[in-house]
């Protein structure tokens, strides 16, 4: 299995260094001035060329070319200093090596990201990881019990609510749940109070994930062994956990582990929208406010965890069916 990990970690890495690339394109091929404008808007052309030359947006985009060290950068200077360094002293290679050591540096304010980033993840934890766990617990017992009374009114009907559900956006429980907390109820605040963003976060998510485990654990049952295992005289119930819940854990844990690196970004709408001052919200304000760095981060660091992700589901194979072998 280290084999197989190291491995797939080698592979993962050209699809980092692709974001990264694409990203870098995204913040770095504007003008260097027009991006210190944005978060100078007043500021003289000296001043802008400051901010420039101190963010190290006048360095060579790509490679540090001998001729680069003769030549009027944008700041407005030459520098000499540059035919000392090597031809990696750019902007590409230096924000490369501060994302693979984790150096993320400074937002607008000039506070740490790293550091917002260690103070706002718990308070996404704490919302989310809450909302995961209920979600993926009603989910799994509700299809079960679906697919137990399958072919029903009762199953049915459930069908029909689970597609409404997922009909509804977002914004609309968001709505609901401030008119019914906010103006009748009131039993939590609306604003900074994690209660309401996990009961929108699990009705949000609670239609689709029945829906998809039902048809799993449907698929199950017409399969040959489960006829064999009726025929041997097993219970309906003893189906459902001893055979059919066993063999359909392959899909539910690719659609579980690939939603752990979730759990840490947080989700943007939810935390503004209820004032909790986690990894959403710190990606809003940082939207709101263009502070590119802070949204580099972000992206980087989505990336990052969604490979994390995705090889977190490879081994889990393992543990949920012996016979899957990581070659």
């Amino acid at each position: 299995m280290l084999t197989y990990i190291i491995r797939r970690i080698i592979y993962t890495l050209p699809i980092w260094i692709g974001v990264y690339g694409i990203t870098f394109a995204l913040f770095h091929m504007r003008d260097p001035i027009a991006i210190a404008r944005v978060h100078m808007p007043q500021a003289p052309d000296a001043a802008l060329k400051a901010w420039v030359r101190n963010n190290n947006l006048h360095l060579p985009r790509f490679v540090n070319l001998p001729a680069d060290a003769d030549t009027v950068l944008v700041d407005g200077k030459k520098h000499p200093e540059l035919a000392s360094k090597s031809i990696f002293y750019s902007q590409f290679f230096l924000g490369f090596r501060e994302i693979i050591t984790f150096d993320f540096g400074v937002d607008k304010n000039r506070q740490p990201i790293s550091e917002s980033i260690a103070e706002r993840a718990p308070y996404s934890l704490s919302v989310m990881l809450p909302a995961f766990l209920i979600t993926v617990t009603l989910s799994v017992v509700m299809s079960l019990f679906l697919a137990y009374f399958r072919e029903t009114g009762l199953d049915v009907g459930a069908v029909l609510i689970t597609v409404a559900m997922m009909s509804i956006p977002v914004p609309v429980y968001l709505l609901l749940c401030n008119w019914g907390f906010g103006k009748y109820l009131k039993l939590v605040p609306v604003y900074n109070h994690v209660l309401l963003p996990i009961l929108v976060s699990v009705l949000a998510g609670l239609g689709g994930q029945v829906r998809f485990y039902r048809t799993v654990f449907l698929e199950q049952i017409e399969q040959d062994y489960i006829r064999t295992a009726r025929a041997k005289g097993v219970s309906e119930s003893g189906i459902l956990f001893k055979h059919v819940l066993p063999n359909s854990l392959i899909p539910i844990l690719t659609s579980v582990v690939m939603s752990l690196p979730f759990l840490i970004t947080g989700s943007l709408i939810l935390e503004h929208f209820f004032g909790i001052p986690g990894m959403g919200d710190m990606m809003y304000t940082a939207i709101y406010s263009q502070d590119f760095q802070v949204i580099k981060v972000m992206v980087y660091l989505g990336a990052f965890l969604y490979m994390i992700g995705a090889l977190l589901t490879d081994i889990s194979y393992i543990l949920a069916d012996p016979r899957v072998v990581l070659e």
